[in-house]
């Protein structure tokens, strides 16, 4: 049976992560269906054992650091984040490009790692960093080797636009699905974000499950056609490597 106030409160948790960013308890209760005292007496309690924060002058609600802790705890319990680690930030170096590390988060790319050559990301900013599947690379890389029951069940969802060139039609986006199934390797070709462009592929388990993915992203002029296929040979290799360690 659920529990009603801890559903309430975990509503709550899942509506400021969305927003990424202050909300007030009339917002929250609005969205959320919930009176506003009772939204009041939930954010206090998470206020007071540090889960969240409130601003003196907006009054505005924010989610703490204290998540951070939690998902580095939780990766710490995840030996392929630990095997990833390393491959990311060597790959980083040797592509002189972004380098990210995602699994599957129900019908969302879960970022567990990064690196840059530059150092510029941190494993600290991109940790816990969420993206949808059918629009970003490491995700069509993992969706395009599902199981067929778990990739229907996901292109059944709604989809939004982000940019011009995002596939939100379902021929076309199964059509790019089953040309990475055959190629190994996904693009996003600014399906994203505008001007950034990523090459990806799935890390798979001994029985084919898709256990994460790996991809190198940067401005999309750094990504013309004829750079693809060796971007993708060297990220199979690393991912062919993190699969054997698990």
């Amino acid at each position: 049976m659920i529990q009603k106030s801890l559903s309430k409160a975990l509503q709550i948790l899942d509506s400021m992560a969305i927003h990424r960013g202050p909300c007030s308890i009339t917002e929250l209760g609005a969205e959320l269906s919930l009176n506003k005292s009772n939204v009041h007496d939930i954010l206090a309690t998470f206020e007071h054992f540090g889960y969240v924060t409130k601003d003196p002058v907006t009054r505005r609600y924010s989610l703490s650091m204290r998540f951070i802790e939690l998902a580095h705890s939780v990766g710490s319990g995840l030996g392929i984040q630990d095997l990833a680690r390393a491959r990311v930030h060597q790959l980083a170096n040797d592509l002189s490009e972004v380098v990210y590390f995602g699994i599957p988060h129900g019908d969302h790319v879960l970022y567990l790692e990064g690196g840059s050559p530059g150092a510029l990301i941190s494993t600290h900013m991109v940790t816990g960093m969420t993206a949808p599947m059918y629009c970003t690379g490491i995700g069509k890389a993992m969706l395009a080797f599902l199981p067929d029951e778990d990739r229907e069940r996901i292109l059944a969802l709604p989809r939004q636009a982000f940019t011009d060139h995002t596939l939100v039609g379902i021929r076309e986006l199964r059509a790019d699905l089953a040309r990475t199934r055959a190629q190994g390797y996904s693009v996003d070709n600014m399906e994203h974000e505008l001007g950034v462009k990523c090459v990806a592929v799935p890390v798979l388990g001994k029985d084919g499950e898709v256990l994460g993915a790996l991809s190198v992203t940067g401005p999309s002029l750094r990504f013309p056609d004829e750079v693809i296929g060796g971007y993708a040979a060297t990220l199979r290799d690393a991912a062919a490597r993190i699969a054997e360690g698990v």
